[in-house]
């Protein structure tokens, strides 16, 4: 082969496995072949080999490799937006995993303590996130409600059981509080989250605590769980 028959062809290549990195790591998680932080690394890796090869696409183009640099060009640019769309979402969320409505008296996250996912780790709210919480998210508050504690117990625990993705496992009915896991959609990605519900005069006050299991941040995913739960809960869903 000649030398300029080569010329776009490793950029091609890259962006061809890039594409497949893309593609393959998310359907790796979702499946159980690999965990959720392996198949959301490769689809990172994938994303940013597919934006630095969309610029060996424009050499390879300008260098006369006009069929590969165009393939390699949509092919990378496709699997960088792909990432962009995911990722922007997150962008500016401050890297903690661990939320809540209560910086004062946070809710226990006791079932999930005896979670195979979660053993051996410390399950107390870590005091340098309230600072974090109050900056980042000021809007997250415990959600008060006219009705008596049991009532809004009994609504918030069926609305939870109901919610896609949600698997309540712990219902304490005397203490007013649930635990369960919520698991995400593609990587399979589970956090662990509490709902408490006490009263409040004579009606109640409810509040939620949210905690992935993986990776330092969330990407603003646990709060905007509280944020979605509370607004349903509220009626103004």
């Amino acid at each position: 082969m000649a030398a300029s028959d080569d010329v776009g062809l490793w950029p091609l290549r890259i962006a061809i496995a890039a594409a497949a990195a893309c593609m393959l790591g998310p359907l790796a998680a979702h499946f159980g072949i690999a965990p959720p932080l392996g198949g959301f690394f490769a689809f990172v890796v994938g994303g940013v080999l597919g934006l630095l090869d969309s610029l060996a696409g424009i050499v390879a183009y300008r260098r006369g490799a006009h069929r590969r640099g165009i393939v390699t060009i949509l092919l990378g640019g496709t699997v960088a937006s792909v990432l962009l769309v995911a990722g922007v979402p997150g962008l500016g969320k401050p890297a903690i995993n661990d939320i809540t409505t209560d910086l004062v008296e946070p809710p226990n996250l006791l079932y999930a303590q005896s979670q195979p996912g979660n053993l051996g780790r410390d399950m107390v709210y870590p005091e340098a996130f309230k600072e974090v919480v109050r900056s980042a998210y000021p809007d997250l508050k415990p959600l008060a409600l006219p009705e008596p504690p049991d009532e809004a117990f009994n609504r918030a625990l069926r609305l939870a059981q109901q919610h896609p993705g949600w698997e309540v496992g712990f219902v304490n009915g005397a203490g007013r509080m649930f635990e369960g896991v919520a698991t995400s959609r593609i990587f399979g990605f589970k956090d662990d989250f509490v709902v408490r519900v006490r009263p409040d005069g004579t009606g109640s006050v409810v509040d939620m605590r949210s905690k992935s299991r993986d990776g330092k941040g969330d990407f603003g995913t646990n709060a905007e769980r509280i944020r979605s739960f509370l607004k349903d809960l509220s009626g103004t869903g």
